[in-house]
């Protein structure tokens, strides 16, 4: 077991996603199932982009024991969809775990240099 880090049973693993969808975007699709706390989308480590799934923490067991069933092998946006509760699989705390960004110039989610200008 990974000493706490591991999904509740209120999380939903969603599969086959198109790769533009966003975390807000997967939030207000998914808001008629019931309350959504949070949504991460799995991003590929070197691009930066979605691997087309995502883990979605509900409130309530219930509504996610309800979305998930209802989202498997949905028709949406062209793809079928795979949904279930997610599982433990020991791998939890890598994507828990904070990472250090030595160059804080580049943007961590897409790589990107920017510059910040402080308010006066």
């Amino acid at each position: 077991m990974s000493k706490g880090l591991a999904p509740s049973k209120s999380t939903v693993y969603i599969s086959n996603l198109p790769f533009s969808l966003t975390n807000n975007d997967i939030h207000q699709i998914l808001q008629p199932y019931g309350k959504v706390v949070r949504v991460t989308v799995v991003k590929d480590k070197e691009s930066r982009k979605s691997k087309g799934v995502a883990f979605v923490l509900f409130l309530d067991k219930n509504d996610a024991f309800n979305c998930a069933n209802k989202l498997n092998n949905m028709q949406m946006f062209g793809r079928t969809l795979k949904a279930s509760i997610a599982r433990d699989n020991g791998r939890a705390a890598e994507f828990i775990r904070r990472r250090e960004y030595p160059n804080k110039s580049r943007c961590y989610e897409c790589g990107f240099s920017f510059v910040y200008i402080r308010p006066a």
